[in-house]
């Protein structure tokens, strides 16, 4: 007991030393089914409990072998309440010797951003303005009104029609947004209060599983930017990220011409996101992971958007105007979202920090008030990442100590025009511009992901 080896320590032996152990030995268990994970210097066998993490059992494997510290404390509101559950996982802790990190990080930087954050905290940086939320879903639920009110009181004619769906998407827009700060419980103090008001803002509001949004989104969060981790860059055998891509597309490998990709995204891409690719993974995973509660949520909302504007248009006319919103709604989704990723590095894990894996994969986008609204505050990713559970309205206020301390370590803080970043993403897609690493044929998937 107490030498570096193996663990023999039960967790039951309250008071009894823990084993200490080595980087070396914690490297060997990265595999399905046997993860070990190191946070605050204290390593946690997580292999058979990942099964159970409400966040994945993915989000959880991403770190397996690594020292998850930052993340940890970036995904947790309530440490305490979360260290019950890692109590009976513990196993040892690194040997006096050991560095707390694994690998050539910059230990300095992370110290800084530990102070960072520490400092956040004491700002009160991580506490929500419910009258700003509030407001938010206000101005959601009153554009779904106006949308019906203006078919009701002016007919389903083709000016109406047209404003009411360019309404109902800005409305699904801002959804996205708000059930995204409900995922990332960044409103209410009690994590259950966030799920279930995600749920009903997910499901009712907008027709998709929280669960599977989440599901999808930590992944990102834990790993952007990051092959076979981050689902955001797993967009093959439509698109390939990386300029690879070219080549793929002369040599006529594979299953579409890559080297014009550039000119079939605007076809394929914006368009067609939420209206098929999600639509379709979203029922899945719902159907695979028996998220009853959830298809009842989306059910919910087909019946009332159906019920509200047949009796307008009739079934086909009413399916029709839901393929236009959820056309207009796709193309924010798409550009919104991919200004700050995708023009950014894309490649495979390199064990950075939390810090410098977060910088290396975002940029932001110059703020107004109307980029502040219109993109849900996502033009301030590189604050968002870095802390994701942070309520949005403060990311102008941390913004100015980000760029303080990525200006002493050396590191990117890049901030670009709105047209620019939107300019950037085709770029990259026809690597004109700033490329992320190559892409191998591995990057393919050859099945549907095991969602559990």
């Amino acid at each position: 007991m107490g030498g570096v080896g193996e663990p023999d320590w039960e967790p039951g032996q309250r008071g009894a030393p823990l084993p200490t152990l080595r980087w070396e030995q914690v490297r060997r268990h990265n595999l399905p089914g046997d993860k070990w994970l190191v946070i605050e210097r204290r390593v946690y066998d997580i292999s058979r409990w990942a099964q159970r993490h409400p966040g994945g059992s993915r989000l959880i494997g991403h770190h397996g072998a690594e020292d998850a510290t930052d993340a940890f404390h970036a995904f947790h509101q309530d440490l305490s309440f979360v260290r019950k559950f890692l109590q009976p996982l513990l196993i040892g802790e690194l040997a006096p010797e050991e560095p707390s990190q694994d690998g050539p990080q910059n230990t300095q930087l992370i110290e800084d951003f530990r102070a960072l954050r520490q400092a956040v905290e004491d700002m009160k940086l991580f506490e929500a303005k419910p009258a700003f939320f509030g407001l938010l879903l206000g101005h959601i639920l009153a554009m779904e009104v106006l949308a019906w009110l203006m078919i009701y009181m002016l007919g389903p004619g083709w000016v109406p029609s047209t404003l009411a769906a360019l309404i109902l998407a800005i409305s699904q827009a801002q959804s996205w947004c708000l059930q995204h700060d409900l995922g990332h419980t960044s409103i209410f103090r009690n994590s259950r209060w966030n799920h279930l008001a995600q749920q009903f803002v997910m499901g009712q509001l907008k027709g998709f599983s929280a669960h599977w949004w989440n599901f999808r989104h930590f992944q990102h969060h834990a790993k952007p930017n990051i092959f076979h981790k981050d689902p955001d860059v797993t967009v093959a055998p439509v698109f390939l990220l990386g300029e690879s891509s070219v080549e793929y597309g002369k040599k006529k490998r594979r299953y579409l011409p890559y080297n014009h990709q550039h000119l079939y995204f605007f076809l394929i891409g914006p368009p067609l996101l939420t209206l098929v690719n999600f639509e379709v993974e979203n029922l899945a995973y719902m159907l695979v992971c028996m998220q009853w509660m959830d298809l009842l949520w989306a059910a919910s909302f087909y019946a009332r958007f159906l019920l509200s504007y047949i009796p307008f248009y009739g079934i086909p006319g009413a399916l029709l105007l839901f393929v236009a919103v959820r056309v207009l709604e796709s193309h924010w989704f798409v550009w919104i979202t991919q200004m700050n990723h995708i023009p950014r590095e894309i490649g495979h894990e390199k064990h950075r920090d939390w810090a410098s894996s977060q910088l290396a994969a975002t940029c932001n986008v110059e703020p107004s008030l109307f980029i502040d609204w219109f993109s849900g505050h996502l033009n301030f990713q590189i604050e968002h990442h870095l802390f994701p559970t942070m309520p949005r309205h403060n990311y102008r206020r941390v913004a100015p100590l980000v760029k303080a301390l990525c200006a002493k370590h050396g590191l990117s803080y890049e901030v670009k025009p709105f047209l620019t970043a939107l300019v950037d993403i085709i770029s990259v897609h026809s690597h004109t511009g700033p490329g992320p690493v190559l892409v191998s044929e591995q990057n393919f998937p050859t099945s549907l992901p095991s969602w559990s």
